[in-house]
């Protein structure tokens, strides 16, 4: 989201030493494709090892998504030979004692720059390593509860076993990640095939015969609870549920008997106030009522624990909000029975059964938009929600499925004053305790939402990057946005200008001086606008910019996800530089105009350069910042440069019916290839663009 609640500033360990690296060119950042261990204790210091490709030679650093945890570099054992890639790198990570829980972002900070992200998951219990050739229950590896445990499944039919002892009547929880952490890395390891773990748990007794198992419960991560009747030995077993297996696949369990949250009821809660939310989950001592109080702060998810006894909860998220707040209540599943709401207010609810629906009933003015967004699986409920609005007749008027995720959203405007009402089911017709959610109702305002693309800049000296922000208008907002850039590392300075109100896009460049020196911060970019209200007055908005990176899927496709830490890194002097003829361009409406693009090719760098003002990939444009009526003229552009050439040109054409506007400023990138899929994009500065009549 991008108005979410940020999370603290990253965190920068520098190593002592920096590893000499190869003279040769920059070309490729690192991307990250495995993390192991992933589970770290709090308090604790230990190993991890970073795999990817490209090139970790040189690494000095590392940027972490939140507080508590820093990391040194390992050198390599022996050192790199001049000119050879690196492919991993160990990093000696220490974890403060109050350390948040759960997973966190973090990059590797390499002379090429910084990394893709990998994942670390951060647990209060002591972490284990698997041992290999524990294939079977014979030879499982003893471990004592509680405890993470860190393996992998490496290749097909890898089974990995542990052994533990419980009491009769013990219940103990295992909660597995291994494809949450693939989804938000790079995934191309060799022989991967794009495909992520889907990982099973299986529980047997002494004599092998099996007691319960769990497939998909976080999305295709497992979890298994069981209360044991009988004191003595027995096995978890972790695989894939295919009996597939690669390198890269690690996985974290955590196996403990303390209390394990898995929702609270309700999900929504207001912000300063107290209240008494129902824990769900095991090991809770009977608890069935817990009182809490939020802190003021502002709207969007919190991680709340609960004490229970002598020991504290897992983390789990609830909606803090500054909404009037109401839960359903009574037989809700059909409009006579609805719960009364009014908007603006959030409506609490949880589908408890198969087929449950719940209703909530509200007063809606003619040509009032009104909106209602649902906060469920994305912050670990089960639900899979789907929402309806019925008007004063009982019949559907409109309906949304998936719009974040799983999670519903319903922008709607009322055609006549009624009594309507809002109707949440599970898309699937399943229900439990854990099919909790909360909807925001609000009545629609002019807004908008913020993506970059991409979420790391690499920043040679003398040299740039363009990062293109893409707006999601909403509810008629139809303004300029402007937008800046915060965090830069010094030597960095950022033109970023605005994205116009007849536009959806812009470019963001960042240039680094050339005498600056290889460094990474963690920046922040945000849009301001002024919107009018439908009561005429005038409110500015700020609006923060999500980060998207790229992955690569199976046969060369491109997608983005939305990450945590938006970073800029400057480099060591990159492949190629762009030097333009001309910085002004000035287009009429019918006509062409062009400049010259020369590139500099640095540290003898002698393959294919293609020159384009948009960010495309295998044809797709994902990045456009021309204003309406203006496109490259491909036939009148030199784009592709072969080796050995050095001079290009840009040509662009203006329609006839082209609007006029005014300075705005885009970059002509280089791109060079890292592989037969993957490309870098180096900017020029900008040239600012004119259509007059």
């Amino acid at each position: 989201m991008s108005d979410r609640i940020p999370k603290p500033a990253g965190l920068l360990a520098l190593a002592a030493v920096i590893i000499a690296v190869s003279a040769g060119a920059q070309t490729g950042y690192p991307m990250l494709t495995s993390v192991y261990p992933v589970g770290l204790q709090r308090g604790a210091t230990a190993e991890v090892t970073v795999t990817g490709t490209q090139n970790f030679a040189g690494a000095y650093g590392t940027l972490f998504d939140g507080p508590g945890v820093t990391a040194a570099i390992v050198a390599p054992n022996p050192a790199p030979e001049a000119g050879k890639a690196v492919n991993s790198v160990t990093l000696k990570v220490t974890v403060a004692a109050d350390a948040p829980l759960g997973p966190q972002e973090f990059r590797v900070a390499t002379p090429r720059g910084l990394s893709s992200v990998g994942v670390l998951v951060i647990g209060s219990e002591p972490q284990l390593l698997e041992k290999e050739g524990n294939n079977t229950p014979k030879e499982a590896n003893p471990i004592s509860l509680p405890a993470g445990v860190n393996g992998r499944i490496q290749q097909g039919e890898d089974t990995d076993c542990y052994r533990f002892t419980v009491n009769a009547g013990d219940e103990v929880v295992f909660s597995c990640i291994s494809a949450r952490l693939q989804d938000r890395i790079h995934d191309l390891s060799p022989g991967s095939g794009g495909t992520h773990s889907d990982p099973i748990l299986t529980l047997t007794d002494a004599s092998d015969q099996e007691l319960a198992s769990s497939d998909d419960y976080y999305g295709p991560d497992p979890l298994l609870a069981h209360r044991f009747e009988k004191a003595g030995d027995y096995v978890l077993q972790v695989r894939d549920v295919r009996y597939q297996g690669n390198a890269g696949w690690t996985y974290a369990v955590t196996c403990t008997k303390g209390p394990f949250l898995t929702a609270v009821y309700p999900m929504g809660v207001r912000a300063g106030e107290a209240l008494s939310v129902e824990p769900v989950g095991f090991n809770l001592g009977g608890m069935r009522e817990a009182k809490i109080e939020i802190p003021q702060r502002p709207a969007g998810p919190m991680d709340l624990q609960l004490q229970v006894g002598d020991q504290r909860t897992n983390p789990v998220p609830v909606m803090v909000s500054d909404l009037p707040q109401v839960l359903e209540s009574g037989s809700n599943d059909e409009p006579a029975g609805a719960t009364a709401a009014v908007v603006p207010g959030g409506f609490n609810g949880r589908i408890e059964a198969e087929n449950d629906a719940d209703c909530f009933r509200f007063k809606a003015a003619k040509g009032q938009a009104y909106t209602f967004e649902v906060s469920a699986r994305r912050y670990g409920s089960s639900l899979d929600s789907y929402i309806e609005i019925l008007d004063p007749a009982g019949k559907s008027v409109a309906n949304n499925d998936d719009a974040a995720g799983k999670d519903s959203r319903l922008d709607w405007g009322c055609p006549a004053d009624g009594d309507y009402c809002l109707r949440v089911t599970d898309l699937q017709r399943r229900g439990g305790p854990t099919y909790v959610y909360y909807v925001a109702a609000t009545q629609a305002q002019p807004d908008f939402t913020l993506q970059a693309d991409d979420d790391k800049a690499l920043i040679g000296p003398g040299s740039g990057y363009a990062m293109y922000v893409i707006a999601r208008r909403r509810n008629g907002f139809a303004g300029d946005i402007k937008l800046s850039v915060e965090g830069l590392p010094p030597g960095v300075t950022a033109v970023a200008d605005r994205i116009p109100a007849n536009m959806t896009q812009a470019c963001v460049t960042l240039r680094a001086a050339p005498d600056t020196k290889p460094d990474f911060r963690r920046i922040r970019m945000f849009g301001t606008a002024e919107v009018k209200l439908p009561d005429g007055k005038v409110r500015t908005l700020r609006r923060e910019v999500t980060p998207m990176e790229e992955i690569y899927t199976p046969g060369g496709g491109r997608a983005t996800y939305a990450v945590e830490t938006h970073a800029a890194s400057v480099t060591e002097p990159s492949d190629v530089l762009l030097k333009l003829s001309a910085t002004e361009l000035t287009l009429k409406p019918g006509d062409t105009a062009s400049f010259d693009v020369d590139v500099v090719r640095q540290k003898g760098y002698d393959k294919n350069v293609i020159l384009d003002v948009y960010l495309r990939h295998l044809g797709t444009k994902y990045g456009d910042p021309l204003p309406p009526g203006v496109t490259l003229d491909e036939g009148a552009s030199k784009t592709l440069l072969a080796p050995g050439e050095t001079r290009g040109k840009i040509t662009l054409r203006a329609a006839a019916d082209a609007p006029e506007i005014q300075r705005l400023p885009i970059a002509v990138l280089g791109q060079v290839s890292i592989n037969f899929v993957v490309k870098v994009s180096h900017a020029s500065e900008p040239f600012y663009l004119s259509v007059k009549k």
